[in-house]
């Protein structure tokens, strides 16, 4: 079986290692795709990289039937950050580069479709207080609790889209919705997350010290967080499964973190570190207004899936460690 991997970053490349490793033909489409981290990356040598853009539906078309690729795992999106510099982002690459892998999906009659999407979607629901774990299909209020960002709103037009191609034309289709993703890498990093695990492990640090005072790397309440390794197993483990009976799947721990978690864990890995106190907005992470106190519910993708977290704070940090020099 060929794989389409979409989105060179640190999933695409995670999860494109994970099938190569264990012998599958990977092909990793990117705009502009790393060679300076192919050589850094087990299995990665393996891969065929591929240059090209998911606005270019007629590309994408010819690129399926090029490779005969039968399945796809679209991780390839602008995120936050570029798409408040460039709004459009939000609509040409997030939403209009998914339907045009949906339709070229349609047209070779894929095997199995993987979009990657996000939890940043439940968000403007927790303004309610919740009574127990969220779940995949949790109740929100359309006006009042819309997507807080373009990017969320993107990502969820991008799902709609995705379960009518499964509605409309029988194509087989699991949505994962990431929680924070951590992890480091040779390749760019410019997520919220990636910041903060950079920062508390000393990037920056002057004599020693670090004082965090970006008020996106603070937060009140606690968060989900799931490790980069884990995301890519969850990739494999959509593109493997038989059936895919409720087709969105939340991708994390099943646990709310909060910011002294993330100092204690730096500590661990770091204990000459000296962090400057600092007081906690009321918001929650990366400037979400309301904080969380409920975790979300992971049993349909452990059930479906059989998927679950391996890698724990701590181990995150460890490995993140690495990527970062003192």
């Amino acid at each position: 079986m060929t794989t389409l991997i979409t989105g060179a970053g640190l999933i695409g490349c995670q999860t494109a290692a994970m099938l190569a490793a264990r012998g599958d033909r990977v092909v990793l489409l990117d705009l502009h795709p790393p060679t300076a981290v192919i050589a850094s990356a087990p299995y990665l040598d393996q891969v065929t990289f591929v240059s090209g853009d998911i606005s270019d539906r007629a590309a994408m078309l010819n690129l399926l039937k090029q490779h005969e690729i039968e399945a796809v795992v679209h991780t390839a999106a602008a995120l936050s950050m570029a798409i408040r510099q460039t709004p459009t982002l939000a609509a040409d690459v997030n939403l209009g580069g998914t339907v045009n892998l949906l339709e070229a999906a349609r047209a070779c009659g894929l095997r199995r479709f993987v979009l990657a999407s996000s939890t940043t979607l439940y968000y403007p629901s927790f303004r309610r207080p919740q009574a127990g774990p969220v779940a995949e299909d949790f109740a929100f209020h359309a006006v009042s609790e819309r997507p807080g960002s373009l990017y969320a709103a993107s990502k969820l037009a991008a799902e709609f889209f995705t379960q009518h191609y499964a509605d409309q034309f029988g194509l087989s289709v699991a949505i994962l919705r990431y929680s924070a993703v951590l992890g480091l890498w040779a390749g760019p990093n410019n997520s919220v997350p990636g910041r903060l695990l950079a920062t508390l492990l000393g990037r920056g640090a002057v004599n020693g010290r670090v004082s965090v005072t970006d008020p996106l790397l603070m937060w009140s309440g606690g968060d989900d967080f799931i490790d980069a390794r884990d995301v890519a197993a969850a990739n494999v483990a959509a593109l493997d499964a038989t059936a895919l009976p409720s087709r969105v799947y939340t991708i994390g721990s099943g646990l709310l973190a909060s910011f002294d978690d993330f100092v204690a864990a730096s500590h661990q890995v770091r204990p000459s570190l000296i962090f400057d106190e600092v007081a906690l907005p009321g918001t929650g992470f990366a400037g979400f207004p309301h904080q969380r106190t409920q975790a979300f519910d992971v049993r349909c993708a452990k059930e479906e899936l059989g998927f679950s977290t391996q890698h724990d704070l701590l181990s995150s940090f460890k490995a993140a460690s690495a990527w970062v020099s003192l």
